[in-house]
């Protein structure tokens, strides 16, 4: 709820266009928040239910190319110490 009042009044500031989507740290992926469905709200703040939807799918899309570099980024640094570590103890090399 706390998330619809702050996408709420943060359209009332910038006006009614399309948001873009919620940036995204990797390694701290954020769900999104759900869209706004409320038409009386939506309309009271000027925002469309089809803006609000765009808005929504763009957040979600950028959760999951979030996740997806933060996985690819996990096993490369697995990959960088399993490599160094097969170097400083190669007689423990069980390949």
């Amino acid at each position: 709820m706390i998330g619809a009042i702050a996408v709420v009044a943060l359209t009332q500031m910038i006006g009614p266009s399309a948001l873009p989507a919620t940036p995204q740290a990797l390694h701290l992926c954020l769900f999104p928040e759900d869209p706004v469905v409320d038409e009386g709200l939506a309309a009271e703040y000027g925002i469309s239910p089809k803006d609000e939807y765009d808005r929504y799918f763009s957040d979600l899309n950028a959760y999951l190319v979030c996740l997806q570099d933060s996985h690819a980024d996990t096993i490369e640094r697995g990959t960088v110490w399993y490599d160094r570590y097969k170097e400083a103890f190669p007689a423990n090399n069980v390949e």
